[in-house]
């Protein structure tokens, strides 16, 4: 049918795949901002893992340019007296600090490094985890990877400011302090990694620190020696302190510092764009959609995301309720049966493989007792590692104690998770054959074992890198054996308190309601522990549950000091009609030190008061957030507060100097108003860590990989291929497949071969063609010159003469039957022996022709009177 009225405009929707970051870093140019703000309102961004960009630990996309430091050598020796004094427990060294230029920041970094040190004792934040190093000594590794492990290591000490950096609790960039802190507890726990560095400086050491601090060794065996720095402080421990204190300082010298600064948050995005997100862990803070803003609203802020699941300390709901609510939260995972074990019991020194070991034991009991009390008894055959207990060993440590313990009968393989790609693999017991457990590979152990899969393969899953990697071809085994490729899973959470963590390492097996879970836990209230011989048992009824749940939720409700604080960036840059925010506080340590930095933050919280608080539209959207934490807080006065124009002014002062350290406690309601919006913190000083280099240096190895890559480069212009169809809903269109043109079309195979092969047999001649299919020439694999202008014009023509499938179908066969009967081109006389001509030798009696009989090589021109090297005359 015809319409009769106006033609309807036509509009064309263009789509665009890119990371978030990626599309953060993009807000940070002029010429981008300028073009796209005028149409921000055209622009729909959909997000999968919303919780990745919107977790309040990941804000902050941040571009910064780097310049040396110039740090003095009065400086550089507080900085080592202090990390020392901090390192031994022996409080602020008092003369250094008092003969400082600035005691009082002195004093200040001297208990912000002790609580660094009190953090990662904890095994879920060591030293490793936070730094995110990978190497030999330290953490499972890639064997063929070492050099470029080591080498990522240095780049994180010389450089604490990164092009990407994500605000970890308290951190708007990498933390500097944190850092130099950090350096000396490597320095000290870890010298060997050192050793490079020290050969390279070890030249510069003067006669007079020799004097002072390495008189117990030879001066020119020191300096012009080769003997590692391990070795010396292993052989001479007297001098371990002299020479970590040289190499401290080189360190620090080579620190980078930050120059300039432009980020955007994630919050930017929300404001200044319609958004739609999708996520499996929804714990994300509450903020106003774009046509919330737009419409210039002073209401309720909507909810973004569902909180009916959320269950708070201050409702202290009934056991009923809460259940009922963490079953919504549950979705269809909503048969979870798990048992909580003790982790001091089993965990008890720094000897990896006899924590593993005891976990094998436990769980052995575990299913010894299923057994004899006639309840079904589930082989062990996952565990997960999420807080990092196995950091030091390696794949083959743990292969080694699973064949010592199961015995050679019970497991084949054991999975695990390739530390240089993220790969699957799969090593073998009986072998150090290390495989990729792909999907070739799964087919054959199917074949091989059947059902029996699952008892032959032990899955090692490390959680802690690898966040969010599901387990392959679980969910294709149950379909086809009716049962779980996961018996039974024990996640060793031990000192992590985060349930969404817990949850998602449980949620490695994708069949969380058929597979039953042992999670090790520290400090487990003692009311709470289970009885002996109670079992698994259903995840919602359990009262440690209900606590971690809890707490979770109040954590996330809170947030901490840096999500309010870039809340506030965001309504900054939303009242200065601006994307990004350009940081004039750029290292705000060096501040600090030189006592520059009261009159900074004075000028940046008036600069916030003025816009935020000035325009109505910002300041009721803060007063709605902050509003929203109070009212579920424990404590009664501070839910009870309310939220004034001046009560807001004054805690927005105190929120900007808390964020920069320069805020005293009050003895006030704002103090509780502070503590309240810092969240999981235990004091009012911010301790913070990144993990980006970690991220970085794995991106440098998927680039190296010989994998698939999540981007392709874009072709010439020339040789890229131009289809379209018009649509009101393309959505819509796409769920009829059988009239979907550009999903058929993928499938349609090109007349034009990609290959061709002749070869001779019984005397005569025959020919191979390959053709390849759209979706071929769509993939990463293709050469971009194979899409010459024979093959655009084909494949545009059928497609603007919308072309039958069958009839193209048709024409493709004629096309490949005419090519395999086309006549061969005349080529050169067989018997003809030019140049380049391919031949094998044969017939030749001399010692070295002997050697040569058989093989084959191509005819080269002579030289002269002689062959090319190596060629045979």
């Amino acid at each position: 049918s015809f319409s009769r009225g106006p033609p309807k405009p036509r509009i064309t929707k263009q789509i665009f795949v890119t990371s978030f970051n990626l599309f953060k870093k993009a807000l940070t140019y002029d010429k981008i901002c300028k073009k796209v703000r005028p149409f921000r309102e055209h622009v729909l961004v959909i997000a999968d893992e919303v919780d990745d960009f919107m977790d309040r630990d990941k804000l902050v996309f941040n571009i910064c340019s780097n310049k040396a430091n110039d740090l003095d050598r009065p400086t550089l020796e507080l900085y080592f007296q202090i990390s020392r004094a901090a390192y031994r427990g022996e409080g602020c060294p008092k003369d250094p600090v008092a003969s400082s230029f600035n005691p009082p920041y002195w004093q200040q970094l001297s208990e912000k490094f002790e609580a660094i040190h009190a953090e990662i004792q904890d095994a879920s934040r060591s030293v490793n985890k936070s730094f995110g190093i990978f190497n030999e000594a330290t953490l499972r590794h890639c064997s063929t990877n070492i050099a470029h492990d080591i080498e990522g290591y240095k780049s994180l000490i010389a450089r604490p400011y990164e092009s990407v950096n994500r605000a970890m609790p308290g951190s708007y960039y990498s933390d500097v302090e944190r850092t130099i802190y950090l350096t000396y507890v490597v320095l000290m726990e870890d010298t060997a990694k050192y050793d490079e560095l020290f050969q390279e400086e070890r030249k510069f050491i003067s006669f007079e620190y020799w004097s002072e601090h390495l008189s117990q060794l030879d001066y020119d065996d020191l300096v012009y020696g080769h003997e590692r720095l391990s070795d010396l402080v292993t052989n001479y421990p007297a001098t371990k302190e002299g020479l970590t204190r040289f190499l401290y300082s080189i360190i620090l010298r080579r620190m980078e510092i930050c120059d300039k600064s432009r980020s955007v948050n994630s919050i930017d995005v929300v404001f200044n764009f319609a958004c739609i997100g999708f996520t499996g862990t929804p714990f994300i803070d509450n903020y106003p959609t774009f046509a919330y803003i737009r419409d210039q609203r002073e209401d309720e802020i909507p909810g973004m995301i569902d909180r009916s699941f959320y269950a708070y300390s201050c409702e202290e709901l009934p056991a009923a309720d809460f259940e009922r609510r963490f079953a919504a939260f549950q979705g269809q995972n909503n048969n979870v049966l798990v048992e909580y074990v003790p982790s001091e019991g089993v965990i008890r020194s720094t000897d990896e493989m006899a924590t593993l070991k005891a976990i094998f034991a436990r769980e052995d009991r575990a299913t010894a007792a299923a057994a004899a009390a006639g309840q079904p008894a589930y082989g062990f055959n996952v565990l997960v590692d999420l807080c990092g207990i196995f950091k030091r060993s390696s794949i083959h440590d743990v292969r080694d104690l699973v064949l010592q313990h199961f015995g050679p009968d019970r497991f084949a393989f054991v999975y695990h998770i390739d530390q240089a790609d993220s790969s699957d693999r799969v090593l073998c017991m009986d072998s150090d054959t290390d495989v990729q457990f792909d999907e070739e590979f799964y087919k054959h152990l199917c074949q091989l074992y059947g059902a029996g899969l699952r008892e032959k393969v032990f899955f090692f899953v490390d959680n802690r890198n690898v966040i969010g990697k599901d387990i392959p071809f679980q969910l294709v085994y149950q379909r086809r054996f009716s049962q779980p490729m996961f018996t039974k899973s024990a996640v060793v959470a031990h000192d992590v308190d985060d349930f969404s963590k817990i949850w998602q390492a449980m949620g490695r097996s994708r069949t969380m309601n058929e597979t039953r879970f042992s999670i090790y836990k520290s400090a487990i209230p003692h009311e709470m522990l289970p009885k002996d011989g109670a079992g698994v048992q259903d995840i919602r009824a359990q009262a440690l549950t209900r606590r971690l749940y809890v707490s979770n939720c109040d954590r996330r409700m809170m947030g901490n000091l840096s999500s309010i604080y870039q809340t506030l960036i965001a309504l900054l840059n939303l009242a200065k009609k601006s994307f990004y925010f350009s940081d004039n506080i750029v290292n705000s340590f060096l501040e600090k030190m030189e006592m520059t930095i009261a009159g900074k933050v004075g000028r940046h919280q008036e600069d916030l008061v003025q816009y935020v608080l000035g325009a109505a539209v910002p300041a009721r959207i803060l007063e709605h957030i902050i509003t929203d934490k109070f009212q579920r807080s424990t404590n009664r006065e501070l839910a009870a507060h309310r939220l004034t124009p001046e009560v807001l002014d004054t805690l927005l002062r105190h929120i900007v100097q808390q964020k920069f350290e320069q805020r005293a406690p009050t003895g006030d309601v704002y103090d509780d108003c502070i503590r309240l919006l810092s969240g999981e913190q235990e004091s009012l000083m911010e301790i913070s860590y990144t993990k980006q280099q970690q991220k970085q240096k794995q991106k440098q190895k998927q680039q190296n990989k010989n994998q698939d890559s999540d981007t392709m480069d874009v072709f010439d212009r020339q040789h890229q291929l131009l289809l379209e169809i018009d649509t009101d809903d393309y959505f819509k269109y796409t769920l009829t497949p059988q009239s979907d043109l550009p999903r058929i079309a993928f499938n349609l195979p090109i007349s034009v071969p990609i290959l061709s092969l002749t070869y001779m047999l019984g005397g005569s001649k025959h020919r191979i063609n390959v053709y390849p299919t759209l979706q071929f020439l769509y993939s990463h694999h293709i050469q971009a010159e194979y899409i010459t202008k024979e093959v655009r014009g084909l494949v545009e023509d059928s497609w603007k003469r919308r072309a039958d499938p069958a009839e193209f179908c048709a024409r493709f066969l004629e096309a490949a039957a005419a090519r395999v009967h086309a006549p061969f081109e005349e080529e050169e006389d067989e018997g003809a022996l030019t140049t380049g001509k391919l031949v094998r030798v044969h017939g030749l009696t001399t010692e070295k022709g002997v050697r040569l009989n058989g093989r084959c090589g191509r005819i080269c021109p002579m030289i002269g009177e002689k062959p090319p090297d190596g060629r045979l005359g």
